[in-house]
């Protein structure tokens, strides 16, 4: 699974195990060649970019897809993180009015915030 977890809420989750349909998986092919000729990423235009930079990208596309509800932007940014970076685990991010500070997650699964409750303590 990749989660999206955006100011430490879970908000999309992308299941690894379902195929993806071929239209779909065309679409991303698709996508992938387009980055052939680059990507401007925060105001810098990048040539040949890199599967990080590719990665930052998208991810600030997903973001702002997020945000905007626009779902189904979200979902080929999405499926573009799945498939191509097969052991990303995590987007964390934190989005405020200022700006958005995102982190990719390689090394540990999602687990979700476990409330404590510590009655008697005063």
């Amino acid at each position: 699974m990749l989660a999206i977890v955006i100011n430490d809420q879970l908000r999309l989750q992308y299941d690894r195990s379902k195929q993806l349909p071929e239209h779909q998986q065309q679409y991303l092919s698709n996508l992938d060649n387009k980055f052939i000729k680059g990507l401007e990423l925060q105001g810098e235009k990048i040539e040949n970019p890199n599967i990080e930079q590719k990665a930052r990208y998208m991810s600030l596309i997903l973001m702002e897809s997020i945000i905007y509800k626009e779902d189904s932007k979200a979902a080929v940014c999405l499926a573009w993180l799945a498939t191509r970076l097969p052991d990303l685990k995590q987007l964390k991010a934190i989005v405020d009015d200022q700006e958005t500070q995102f982190e990719l997650v390689f090394d540990r699964e999602y687990q979700p915030h476990q409330v404590v409750d510590f009655d008697g303590l005063h």
